[in-house]
C-alpha cells in the first residue's frame, strides 16, 4: 500500500518545512514520498494548482495512506477542503492527521462510520476557514489600532536578493550562516543565491 506525506508552508520568509519533514520521518514515510509545497497559501491557492499536491494525487489515484499534519495543510477553504477530501475518500485513501492521530478512512463501508467521518470533516473544514478569516480580521484590527496611535510602520522591507548574494560572497559564508545573519529561512537564501536545493 502506498504511503505518502503532504505538507505545506505559506511562506518561505521565517518558515521552514523542517518540522513537517521530521513529522513524515516519524511516520516512517520514505523521503521520496514526502511532498511539501513551500510558499503556498492554503487559502488563496487551490490544491490542484500546487506542484507537490498534484504528485500526491497521482500517487494515491488507486488508494493508499496519506499523512498530513492537519487538514488545513490541504486547504483553509470550506468548499475546497470538502471537495478534496470527498475525492480522496472516493479513491479509497486513508487520511491520517499526525497532530492528534485522527483518521478519515476512505475504505470505510459502514454507513454510520461514513456519516460520522463526513460530519467531522465538514466541521473541521468550516472551523479551518473560520480560523483563517478570524486571524486576518484580528491582524487588521491590530494594524488599525497601531495606525490610529501613530505607531504602525508597515511591513518590514523585503530583502534585496543582490544584497544577500553579495554579502555571502564577500564574507565566504554558508547558506545557513547567511540565513542566520539576515534572519530569513535557508530556502530564501538558496532562492536568492540560486543554489540548487
Amino acid at each position: 500500500m502506498k504511503t505518502v506525506y503532504y505538507g505545506r508552508i505559506s511562506t518561505t520568509e521565517g518558515q521552514t518545512s523542517a518540522s513537517q519533514i521530521e513529522d513524515a520521518a516519524k511516520q516512517g514515510v520514505d523521503a521520496k514520498h514526502v511532498h511539501i509545497d513551500e510558499g503556498v497559501s492554503g487559502y488563496h491557492i487551490a490544491p490542484m494548482d500546487r506542484t507537490e499536491w498534484k504528485r500526491v494525487m497521482d500517487k494515491l489515484s488507486d488508494g493508499g495512506v496519506l499523512y498530513i499534519r492537519w487538514t488545513d495543510r490541504i486547504s483553509r477553504r470550506y468548499d475546497e477542503l470538502s471537495r478534496v477530501m470527498t475525492e480522496l475518500m472516493g479513491m479509497g485513501v486513508k487520511v491520517i492527521c499526525t497532530l492528534n492521530g485522527m483518521v478519515f478512512d476512505g475504505t470505510a463501508t459502514d454507513a454510520t462510520q461514513k456519516a460520522i467521518r463526513d460530519s467531522l470533516l465538514a466541521f473541521m473544514a468550516a472551523q479551518g476557514e473560520a480560523d483563517y478569516l478570524n486571524r486576518k480580521e484580528m491582524q487588521k484590527r491590530g494594524i488599525d489600532i497601531k495606525k490610529a496611535a501613530g505607531g504602525y510602520k508597515g511591513r518590514a522591507k523585503t530583502l534585496d536578493p543582490a544584497t544577500v548574494k553579495a554579502w555571502r560572497a564577500e564574507n565566504g559564508k554558508s547558506i545557513a550562516e547567511t540565513a542566520e545573519h539576515f534572519e530569513v529561512s535557508v530556502a530564501t537564501v538558496k532562492r536568492y543565491c540560486q543554489v540548487e536545493k
